[in-house]
């Protein structure tokens, strides 16, 4: 298994080269120009599939920008075509987006997901309330160990938002309608702690075995934590007493190798590369 966690690890990190290179003087590219600047680099990986699990959106690519008051950002799922890639919305001076591609590694059929907001306006609001929202998910990541259940996770949560920040939901995860509210802290790695794991022949099936077989981070969550697995925290968050403040949205991957621990960031280079140098001071 843990050949299956360095796999994890590389694709993630290949992921973030990829955005590193796409994203440098990306100001009044329009989101599918943006799209095709990953996609271009995708192609110099062989290591990887050249689209993403997560599809829709097309390619398993999401590029969304807006400015005030930031509509573009309050979707409820990027499965939607509203919320694909379009040539009108840009990065301009004050716009705020979210990028995320969901990449697959060939080899072992890990997924290596990395998502986050990007901004390098002036407005100081903004870039604390990005800060604020990336160090609250970082923490729950932080919090992750060998024996906690997911749903401990959420309990752990609630209290540390003391009723400033919310996730937005903006994914279906129970068929019972009294459960619309619960939140989703992200999901298992699928095949990263199962003996055996079957994804199928073709990629098309490989997505699907993927989509599929997640163990959502929820408040019914029984998942224990093993000591060789791997699982998402993402979060699109707002600022409840703020509403004028843009969602944002972090992806961290948290990984336990024979009970070794390491919380996947990768968004260094990232933020240098995008021009916020605000995410990497302390």
């Amino acid at each position: 298994m843990s050949d299956l966690i360095d796999a994890i690890i590389q694709t993630r990190k290949t992921t973030a080269d990829i955005f590193v290179r796409s994203l440098v003087d990306i100001d009044n590219l329009s989101e599918i120009e943006i799209k095709e600047r990953i996609l271009s680099e995708i192609k110099n990986h062989n290591e990887i599939f050249p689209t993403g699990w997560y599809d829709p959106p097309p390619s398993g690519v999401c590029v969304l920008l807006t400015q005030k008051p930031f509509k573009r950002l309050q979707f409820d799922t990027l499965r939607k075509p509203e919320y694909w890639p379009n040539e009108t919305s840009r990065f301009e001076k004050e716009t705020v987006g979210i990028v995320y591609f969901s990449p697959v590694d060939r080899e072992t059929n890990m997924i290596g997901d990395l998502g986050f907001t990007i901004y390098n306006g002036e407005n100081k609001e903004i870039k604390k309330h990005i800060k604020d929202c990336y160090d609250t998910i970082l923490s729950i990541a932080k919090h992750a160990e060998i024996g906690v259940k997911f749903s401990e996770l959420c309990s752990f949560t609630e209290k540390l938002f003391h009723n400033k920040l919310k996730i937005i939901k903006w994914i279906t995860l129970y068929s019972d309608p009294s459960r619309t509210n619960d939140i989703n802290l992200g999901h298992t790695v699928p095949g990263s702690f199962e003996k055996n794991f079957y994804f199928g022949n073709t990629f098309k099936e490989i997505k699907e075995t993927i989509r599929t077989n997640r163990v959502f981070i929820n408040e019914a969550g029984n998942f224990i934590i093993p000591e060789t697995c791997a699982f998402t925290i993402e979060a699109r968050m707002i600022d409840v007493k703020k509403e004028y403040l843009p969602g944002v949205y972090f992806h961290f991957i948290v990984c336990f190798n024979k009970g070794k621990k390491t919380i996947l960031d990768n968004f260094s280079d990232i933020f240098k590369a995008v021009g916020m140098d605000y995410m990497n001071s302390k």
